[in-house]
């Protein structure tokens, strides 16, 4: 498929979110009943259609599993992704991220986290990237519409690294691993009964090499339509101030999808 035709399906996609989150409120107030307790687990799958910029340019289909339980006093946090796209039988991008993280709630605001993740991408330089973390986490805003936090830690990272040996023509992988921080922004907003507003913002600086430090932003929308499904437009960003091997320095990814919770 052309990259035009690519494009034109993006944006086809993404007037469709548009509209139907524009109506979803009203399907999901009609079918609304009496409001229930928050259970202590909460779980949801994503199946979307992504669309990449930067390093890469393609279209593909992504999954996402999300799965959260409160504190009572202990925690877990647990997040999947994973995508990939091909082009005339040739893979043009490869992501997977696997993260778990720990919590243990010290008080109505404050709680201790650990956590460790996994992550993959060939076309932003790297085979293997594993994160251990561990730091405090304070709760500063919660009300029934929005919910504030913010988490600080420190970091240990190991990363295969893929290099290109300009006298060989070849690639070549390289370990590289650092002691570094985390720190990073929670929130959600919502507007309406059956839509919302999330923000995740993560900065994690590189304490052997401070030009290497890198940020992420995943901004989403997500719409109910039913007790189970709703709709769902991400945007992605993610930015690296010292690539690796001179690649592009940011990385977006754009998600429509539909979500299944439970």
């Amino acid at each position: 498929m052309h990259t035009a035709s690519l494009r034109s399906i993006t944006t086809l996609m993404s007037l469709l979110m548009v509209a139907l989150l524009a109506v979803s409120p009203a399907l999901a107030d009609d079918a609304a009943e009496e409001e229930k307790p928050e259970p202590n687990w909460t779980n949801s799958l994503g199946l979307s259609y992504v669309g990449t910029s930067g390093n890469t340019d393609t279209s593909s289909l992504g999954f996402d599993y999300k799965g959260d339980r409160k504190p009572t006093p202990w925690g877990l946090n647990l997040l999947a992704s994973f995508t990939r796209s091909e082009d005339g039988g040739v893979v043009t991008s490869e992501q997977y991220y696997v993260g778990v993280r720990g919590l243990r709630e010290l008080s109505k605001r404050w709680s201790v986290f650990a956590g460790l993740s996994w992550a993959r991408d060939p076309f932003s330089g790297f085979e293997n990237r594993y994160l251990v973390e561990g730091g405090a986490e304070v709760l500063a805003i919660k009300t029934d519409r929005q919910k504030l936090s913010f988490d600080v830690g420190l970091t240990w990272t190991s990363e295969d690294q893929i290099l290109f040996d300009d006298a060989t023509g070849t690639n070549f992988n390289e370990t590289v691993d650092w002691i570094g921080g985390v720190a990073g922004l929670s929130w959600e907003w919502k507007f309406s009964k059956s839509a919302s507003l999330t923000e995740r913002l993560l900065y994690y600086p590189n304490f052997d090499d401070s030009a290497d430090w890198r940020l992420g932003s995943d901004t989403a929308v997500k719409a109910d339509l039913t007790k189970l499904l709703a709709l769902q437009f991400s945007y992605l960003v993610r930015y690296r101030n010292q690539p690796i091997d001179d690649l592009e320095k940011t990385d977006t990814t754009t998600k429509a999808s539909v979500v299944l919770s439970f």
